[in-house]
């Protein structure tokens, strides 16, 4: 048989394509016989009998990176639900970030979204703002990078990013026990199949095989003493070099898919504990209450501060955090905190991401022209002396309530001077600081998780047995209840409705409102739980925030009279009397004549348009 030319392109493209082709149809097989699972990284949120109106992120998306989802770290986004068809007149933010981007170890409420939300309900009343959380612990620029299309489907008008802290020991991080392995190609090239039902059929074969790779214990012991796997990452190692690179390359492609989009992006540069954490790999060998003593009372001299070479590496850290030490109870704050950095930076065991990453921010967001907020800038100007510790960070990185809040004013803060959403109302940052929604069994919560996280490893020596008591903080009962309630995943719902209830029995009217405010927000179409925010809103006589609760109770019901007219009184005590006037004719013309609410409608009217007279 002869081959013409044509005949030979034909036979040797049939050659390369056939393989493909069969592979297409074993992985359309695979798919029809439901082998593999599919994690979407939003997903609906259904309910009986109704048709889907909401998405939420889905909260097993983190098992889209193992073969298993045994093998993969109890991490997920918060649950935050959205419209599925975007309204025309709303404006989307979705975050992107690690688990200071989603609050920890608070919750959502300290979250940037929580902290934004609240804000944004006073800047911009008038506007309906969509604010999705994507973060979660533990992740990196692989996941941020891997989630892109998906955000970018769902039509943001703003993307927020707070990330950098987990490039070396998070998940598919250089340095992580946590899918950390085979370099930045092996990695795109598992992102770019682990949807292939086919590839994730061998996937789990080649776990059972091989025993190598075991699943995290599902236990008492933090997910922070689990992950690290390459425990020594010494500064401009191969490994660090690698962190810097899986950064940057990551960040690079993503905000070039933002950018194609046509979604604009706002940056963070990183920040992290100076002098409130002894470098992870310098535990037991920094004697914090001697040299503070020692420098007090005069009796040693600090060494001469070099950028020596003439230590071990695992010395070297440990060496610059007590000269900075030195220096801060000397109150040479500027030499103090840049021995802080340097032992952060020298820090061998790779929770806190270096200085170059906050460099690499600033460039990345200088060559995609992206908004770029100083979180660092704004956290040092609150510290004193300029060295970030106790009061902004918990321990290495996550901050405080008030770091919280601090980081989610520089976002804030650089929306509202960028106009993203228009003209703000004025609102000054200690009106927002008295605003903050957390509540009190959260900050209950968070105190308790931090003081089982710095129980364990990395913050103890290795060979330290944990204690495995963690005592709670203290709290009234009823509050120590609850806070047991929630530490045992009871159920969040009816956990929260007796504090409210609590709360309202002993006239704590602000606690009582947050906690309502919070149900409102979970119970996306419940408008009794918005009403009675409202109304506890309006006990307190913040008019603003009863009216937004209000107004998303009638949004709900829109013939409810009770609703209507609550709402009506806001609008009167914000002297919006064209608004209140509207909802007060419209309730009148919808109550029959012998009703009693009849004369008490008339009444409310005459006393606005007495108003409008008089204005």
């Amino acid at each position: 048989m002869t081959y013409t030319p044509a005949k030979k392109i034909i036979f040797t493209l049939i050659t390369l394509l056939l393989p493909f082709f069969i592979l297409l149809l074993i992985e359309g097989g695979l798919v029809v016989a439901n082998v593999g699972h599919s994690y979407p990284l939003f997903i609906n949120k259904v309910n009986k009998d109704e048709p889907v109106k909401y998405l939420q992120p889905n909260p097993d998306v983190i098992d889209r990176y193992f073969p298993e989802p045994r093998f993969a770290p109890n991490v997920s986004p918060d649950t935050v639900y959205f419209s599925k068809q975007k309204p025309l007149e709303s404006f989307r933010i979705i975050i992107q970030g690690g688990s200071t981007a989603a609050g920890f170890p608070y919750g959502r409420w300290a979250s940037l979204q929580g902290m934004l939300a609240q804000r944004f309900k006073r800047l911009y009343p008038d506007k309906n703002i969509e604010i999705i959380n994507t973060a979660m612990a533990a992740v990196n620029s692989y996941t941020l990078l891997d989630f892109v299309d998906e955000i970018i489907a769902q039509q943001p008008d703003l993307v927020l990013i707070y990330a950098g802290h987990n490039e070396y020991l998070g998940i598919m991080g250089v340095g992580s026990a946590i899918g950390g392995k085979g370099g930045r190609l092996a990695t795109m090239l598992h992102l770019a199949f682990k949807d292939w039902r086919l590839y994730q059929l061998m996937q789990r074969a080649y776990s059972k095989i091989m025993l190598g790779e075991q699943p995290l214990q599902r236990n008492d012991k933090s997910l922070m003493s689990q992950v690290a796997k390459e425990k020594d990452i010494p500064l401009d190692s191969e490994l660090f070099e690698l962190g810097i690179e899986q950064f940057t390359k990551n960040m690079s492609s993503l905000l070039a898919k933002y950018q194609a989009a046509g979604v604009p992006v706002v940056l963070g540069n990183l920040v992290s504990s100076e002098n409130g954490q002894v470098p992870f790999s310098s535990i037991g060998r920094v004697n914090w209450q001697n040299i503070r003593s020692d420098v007090l009372a005069d009796n040693v001299n600090p060494p001469v501060f070099s950028l020596t070479s003439d230590l071990n590496s695992e010395d070297v850290a440990a060496y610059y955090f007590e000269y900075g030490l030195y220096m801060q109870a000397q109150e040479r704050f500027s030499e103090a905190k840049l021995a802080f950095v340097l032992a952060k930076d020298h820090d061998l065991l790779r929770f806190r991401a270096p200085s170059q990453f906050s460099q690499i921010i600033a460039s990345l967001a200088k060559q995609y022209h992206t908004g770029l907020v100083d979180v660092q800038g704004l956290f040092t100007k609150h510290s004193e002396g300029g060295i970030i510790g106790n009061k902004l960070m918990l321990e290495h990185l996550h901050p405080t309530i008030e770091g919280y809040f601090l980081l989610a004013e520089a976002y804030s803060d650089y929306i509202v001077k960028q106009k993203f959403l228009g003209t703000a109302a004025n609102f000054t940052i200690d009106q927002a600081r008295a605003d903050i929604p957390l509540t009190q069994l959260d900050a209950l919560y968070g105190e308790f998780t931090v003081r089982k996280l710095m129980n364990d490893y990395p913050f103890t020596e290795p060979n330290m047995q944990a204690n495995k008591t963690i005592s709670l903080p203290k709290s009234r009962p009823f509050e120590q209840q609850a806070l047991i309630k929630r530490i045992e995943s009871k159920d969040w719902l009816s956990v929260q409705k007796g504090l409210l209830v609590a709360y309202q029995e002993r006239k704590e009217i602000l606690e009582a409102a947050k906690i309502a405010a919070a149900l409102s927000t979970a119970m996306i179409d419940n408008h009794q739980a918005s009403y009675i925010a409202g109304q506890l809103y309006q006990d307190l006589k913040d008019w603003q925030l009863a009216a937004y609760y209000h107004k998303k109770a009638l949004l709900v019901n829109m013939d409810d009279i009770t609703y209507q007219l609550a709402l009506a009184k806001d609008y009167f005590f914000l002297r919006l009397y064209s608004k209140s006037l509207a909802l007060l004719q419209k309730a009148d013309a919808m109550t029959d004549e012998s009703s009693p609410q009849k004369q008490v409608i008339a009444q409310y009217i005459r006393q606005v348009n007495k108003q409008v007279v008089t204005n």
